[in-house]
């Protein structure tokens, strides 16, 4: 069921037309009243709750003007609120990265701790991650105080996304990043390999991956693991190894003789 919310203006008891001046004077009037600390009333506390949710929200221009356009309604409904959601745009997750891990059978068995060395996508240096230079205007209707704003276009099975400076507050795209918000360095990273793990195990490192585009949650690290095969026989092993090393000094005599 969705949640019934009075009427921000009828909270404060101002017409839609007030100023920021009268919605500050009737807000304070309003609260001197229901104070938890000055009133008696049982219900004093969630009425002032109230009050200052109304105030906070008709205080300020970009969201009073998103309450002047779509009202509120509950979790679960287009209020304005979920505007404000939509505006600043969920940033993508960033992607996994594979990497291949060879062991050997006894540290497979005994565990282990390598040291791995791959390129990963980090946060932008220059622009702190936001694919945007300058600051933007963090109340700014347009981009929801992002500086930046997005358009998907489909081209058959592939999606495309361009990022342009907002165009209400003026924010420019980062020359560092391309307006991605990251950038790709090498990342060393030690890993402790658990005893007894077996070939073609999967090592998972969560948010160890590329970092995803203008702030968006890293992607983990995946290890493929391969373990090279225990010797059947140690001795079987040394026996080869001689009759390999009889062999070549066989073949070089033989050669020396012929030649």
């Amino acid at each position: 069921m969705s949640a019934v919310k009075a009427d921000y203006y009828e909270l404060l008891g101002v017409p839609k037309e007030a100023d920021a001046d009268a919605i500050k004077k009737a807000f304070h009037t309003a609260a001197r009243d229901v104070h938890p600390d000055v009133s008696d009333s049982p219900d004093a506390e969630s009425r002032f709750r109230e009050l200052a949710e109304a105030y906070s929200v008709l205080s300020k221009p970009a969201s009073r003007l998103l309450y002047d356009r779509f009202g509120y309604r509950g979790r679960g409904n287009t209020g304005f609120q979920e505007a404000l959601w939509d505006a600043r745009q969920r940033a993508p997750r960033g992607e996994s990265i594979h990497l291949g891990l060879d062991l050997r059978y006894f540290e497979a068995g005994e565990g282990a701790s390598r040291m791995v060395r791959y390129q990963a996508a980090r946060m932008c240096v220059a622009c702190g991650g936001r694919g945007m230079t300058g600051k933007p205007d963090p109340d700014c209707p347009a981009c929801g105080g992002m500086g930046r704003r997005s358009h998907v276009s489909d081209l058959g099975t592939a999606r495309f996304v361009r990022v342009e400076p907002c165009p209400t507050c003026g924010g420019e795209v980062c020359p560092e990043c391309g307006g991605t918000g990251r950038e790709f360095a090498e990342r060393r990273l030690r890993i402790r390999v658990p005893a007894g793990i077996e070939d073609g195990a999967q090592l998972r490192v969560s948010g160890e991956g590329d970092v995803g585009e203008r702030g968006g949650a890293p992607g983990d690290l995946l290890l493929d693991v391969a373990v090279q095969p225990e010797p059947r026989d140690p001795r079987l092993v040394r026996y080869l190894a001689f009759v390999l090393f009889v062999s070549a000094v066989a073949l070089l005599v033989a050669y020396a003789l012929v030649h």
